[in-house]
């Protein structure tokens, strides 16, 4: 019997994408428990197991790291800023590296 070839198959995406969001929960728990180097290796992990798989990380998961240090940002290692004209501004104090994203559209 050959092997098969080609794509993976579904079910080795979903477990892919389950276990990205439990080394989310655990780097968080990690973090917050002040043990910083652990949740860096956690988030690398995660990481790699999307690009493998080729599974995106959501929006939600991509805010919470740095993508230059890929430390999981937190009150305790970050500053969130938000500007006027609708930006929010994360800066990461591991590394100073500074990442905007953009918030709901305003009504002035």
């Amino acid at each position: 019997m050959s092997k098969r070839a080609g794509r993976r198959t579904q079910g080795h995406e979903k477990l892919a994408r389950e276990r990205i969001e439990r080394l989310f929960t655990l780097a968080e728990e990690s973090s917050k428990n002040d043990n910083p180097e652990e949740s860096k290796r956690l988030i690398e992990l995660a990481r790699l197991i999307g690009k493998r798989y080729n599974q995106r990380l959501s929006k939600s998961q991509r805010i919470k790291i740095c993508r230059k240090c890929n430390s999981f940002l937190n009150s305790g290692n970050s500053k969130h800023r938000l500007s006027p004209k609708g930006w929010k501004t994360v800066t990461c104090l591991d590394c100073g590296s500074i990442v905007r994203h953009r918030t709901q559209n305003r009504e002035e």
